[in-house]
């Protein structure tokens, strides 16, 4: 055994000597304070606490050496499955039918398959009338991202399909770099190409096709170079109206046995499924090869050095940590939890797996609802009920129990909603609307009921309360007047008859009630509002996340790396279209 990077050691023999003065004179200081001013001295515990957390720090430090083994020959496994992307480039690959563009759409496909497709080997090849290698094979994902990032902007207007051509040439690319096996994933659009369909593919070669559009098609859009948009492509005087052709995917894989399509028009990518079609291509898997490698035994210090920061925080909170252990062992009151049958959790596992058909999932809601659990019941009926009741498909007694849930949750406004939606969805003459009717109307009754009844038992609290308030005043007042009682009786006497003559003056307990209810709203609305503007401030905070810095000579190289793309491609489909017919297509 040895350490890698004996160098960094007088640098963490230092740093260790720092942290360990830094802490004995901190520590210093603190406890002579707690000493002077609350006359406490340092325990047994934090003097443990302290030489622990020196060792288990001391020990991570170290580990920073990269402990290693004695060498070993192990024999390991290469990838060598390898796969060739081909990305469509051609004009009709502009249409924002699918957004943001059908090529925007494909670069992030092929993204998403790269970053999958761990320990393949991976080419770029983007095609239109010409092909141009854009990445050869390698598993270097910061290569592969930043130039499909090029081809993402690419504005190739003019530019047909030679889809035919793009596949022969990654066939031959497979034969000069080793042995014709592999796969070939197409993205495109299944547009007609500029020189027919023509394929000739060893059984070795797996492809897979991925179309991306829609069955409706969009219109070529044409911009500058400033991403100025000046008009739309148009052949004949129309406008040109690209559409994605299923039947060619169809026709190409009736044809082909080592073929598979996929349509990507939604953000649920086909990536699994590939790598899975992929997979069963016979031949592929690991080359055995003998590596010599050393161990790392790097954990063999990081462990005991946490173990041993964990004891020392341990011996410091020791008796917070009594404390809870303390109140965990005290029986605790147990919450209502309503139980659910078996046969209710099953269904609720069937949901999950996706099972359940829309009048299961909306039976589930009303056995949920019948068995106390409330919330996951009208989460089904929001998810499945239509806005609008439909007679013959869903049944209306759904909408009374969906309505009825709201009700009991609180939200009046929206059970009613429910409630009127299926009273003008029922026909007029009918027993099962009468029925339905008379449920409607005793639930709401025993809604508002209830309400009612709240309302007087808070009532009644308050002037209970109010009253036992007052009963203490005037108790108050009567002892206060005791020690006169028997000097003042005679006076009392006398002056009985003149004071029943006056006119009762009012309580001073109320109106002393009274100011203080109005000093206590103005303090409310005060303190208000500081609490208002903090909550502010700190959602401004939340929003004002600094951006991820990115290197700038990185930055300056990528730019330049798509720059180069981009002039390339465009070059080899310009020389393309001086020479060929202006007559074919040219998207």
């Amino acid at each position: 055994m040895n350490f890698e990077h004996l160098e960094y050691l007088p640098w963490l023999l230092l740093a260790a000597l720092m942290l360990v003065g830094f802490t004995l004179w901190f520590e210093r200081k603190f406890f002579n304070m707690v000493k002077m001013y609350w006359f406490y001295r340092r325990s047994f515990f934090s003097y443990l606490s302290t030489i622990v957390f020196f060792i288990g720090m001391t020990g991570l430090l170290f580990s920073l050496l990269d402990l290693r083994g004695p060498e070993e020959k192990i024999k390991a496994g290469v990838p060598t499955e390898r796969t060739i992307i081909l990305l469509d480039t051609s004009a009709s690959m502009l249409a924002e039918d699918v957004k943001p563009s059908r090529l925007q759409k494909s670069v992030l496909i092929a993204k998403h398959f790269a970053r999958k497709a761990v320990g393949q080997q991976l080419a770029i090849v983007a095609f239109a009338e010409i092909q141009k290698k854009i990445v050869p094979f390698t598993n270097d994902l910061d290569l592969i991202d930043a130039r499909l990032e090029s081809i993402k902007n690419l504005r190739n207007q003019n530019g047909s399909s030679a889809l035919s051509g793009a596949i022969q040439e990654s066939i031959q690319y497979f034969k000069e770099t080793g042995e014709a096996r592999g796969n070939i994933l197409v993205i495109t659009d299944g547009e007609e190409t500029a020189e027919g369909i023509n394929f000739n593919i060893p059984k070795e070669i797996y492809v897979a096709f991925v179309g991306v559009g829609t069955n409706q098609g969009g219109r070529i859009p044409l911009d500058d170079g400033h991403g100025f948009r000046f008009g739309y492509k148009k052949t004949r005087g129309q406008d040109v109206i690209t559409r994605l052709n299923e039947e060619f995917f169809k026709k190409t894989v009736s044809d082909l046995p080592t073929a598979e399509y996929w349509l990507a028009n939604t953000y649920n990518f086909p990536t699994d499924e590939i790598l899975d079609f992929f997979k069963a291509q016979k031949g592929k898997g690991d080359k055995e090869q003998d590596m010599i490698i050393k161990p790392v035994l790097m954990d063999w210090i990081v462990v005991p050095s946490l173990i041993l920061l964990i004891l020392s925080y341990f011996f410091k909170a020791i008796r917070v940590f009594t404390l809870s252990l303390v109140f965990m062992v005290l029986p605790l009151k147990a919450e209502d939890v309503p139980q659910m049958s078996p046969e209710l959790i099953k269904k609720m596992e069937m949901l999950q797996d996706g099972e359940l058909n829309l009048l299961e999932k909306i039976k589930l809601a009303d056995d949920l609802q019948k068995a106390g659990v409330n919330e996951e019941a009208l989460a089904l009926y929001q998810e499945n009920l239509p806005v609008k009741p439909q007679n013959g498909v869903i049944p209306p007694q759904a909408y009374l129990n969906y309505g009825t849930g709201l009700l009991e949750k609180g939200e009046v406004q929206a059970g009613l909603e429910v409630y009127d939606s299926l009273l003008k969805s029922l026909p007029s003459n009918n027993e099962q609307t009468k029925k339905i009717k008379e449920m409607i109307e005793k639930n709401v009754t025993n809604y508002f009921k209830v309400q009612e009844q709240k309302k007087e038992q808070q009532k009644k609290e308050q002037e209970k309360q109010d009253q036992q308030d007052k009963n203490s005043k005037d108790n108050n007042g009567q002892g206060s007047g005791k020690s006169g009682d028997k000097e003042s009786s005679p006076q009392k006497n006398q002056q009985g008859e003149k004071s029943n003559e006056k006119d009762p003056k009012p309580d001073k307990g109320e109106e002393q009630k009274e100011k203080n209810k109005q000093d206590q709203n103005n303090n409310d609305q005060d303190n208000n509002e500081p609490k208002e503007k903090d909550s502010n401030a700190n959602e401004g905070e939340q929003k004002k996340l600094p951006p991820q810095k990115v290197p700038p000579k990185l930055k300056q190289l990528m730019s330049d790396d798509r720059q180069l793309q981009l002039k390339i491609i465009e070059q080899g489909t310009r020389d393309m279209n001086r020479r060929k017919n202006r007559e074919n297509k040219d998207w």
